[in-house]
């Protein structure tokens, strides 16, 4: 320990560095899991619904002519239930449209309530709220080594 007591002495021979480095680690994991939990959980019930389709089925009616370059899209449609309970119209497939759709052409979509949007089960483009499915786990592991390793380490210490 060094004279004042309040910083280690790198020259007193039972000094190890190590537990700081394995500590900042730990809290760089503990640190990093909750950012990414906290970019996840409010997503993750609209990720599990489009992922998972739930939600009102229809059909998309393309309102105008569907532009493709990575992904089809198309700015304005027309969404419609099976019931016929729902009729949305001005909004779009958040994500992608098949090719080889035109003008005044159907697909089958679902509603999950988001404004101005729609999703169908073949879009191009993947799901846009992967996110939380695929990041949300990670930052639980992170979280969960991290906290388990400060656990072990005061566990050894006293």
């Amino acid at each position: 320990m060094a004279k004042d007591g309040l910083l280690p002495d790198p020259d007193d021979e039972t000094y190890d560095p190590e537990p700081d480095r394995e500590n900042t680690i730990a809290v760089i994991a503990i640190m990093g899991g909750i950012l990414l939990l906290a970019l996840c959980i409010p997503t993750f019930p609209k990720a599990v619904k489009i992922a998972f389709g739930l939600g009102t089925p229809g059909v998309y009616a393309v309102g105008d002519v569907p532009e493709c370059s990575f992904r089809c899209y198309t700015r304005t449609g027309t969404f419609t239930s099976d019931d016929g309970k729902v009729t949305r119209t001005g909004v779009h497939v958040r994500n992608g449209l098949p090719r080889g759709l035109k003008q005044g052409d159907s697909v089958r979509a679902f509603d999950i309530g988001t404004p101005g949007e729609v999703f169908t089960n073949e879009g191009q483009g993947g799901y846009p709220y992967a996110l939380p499915i695929m990041f949300g786990p990670l930052g639980l592991i992170g979280l969960g080594l991290g906290l388990q390793h400060v656990r072990a380490s005061s566990m050894r210490r006293g």
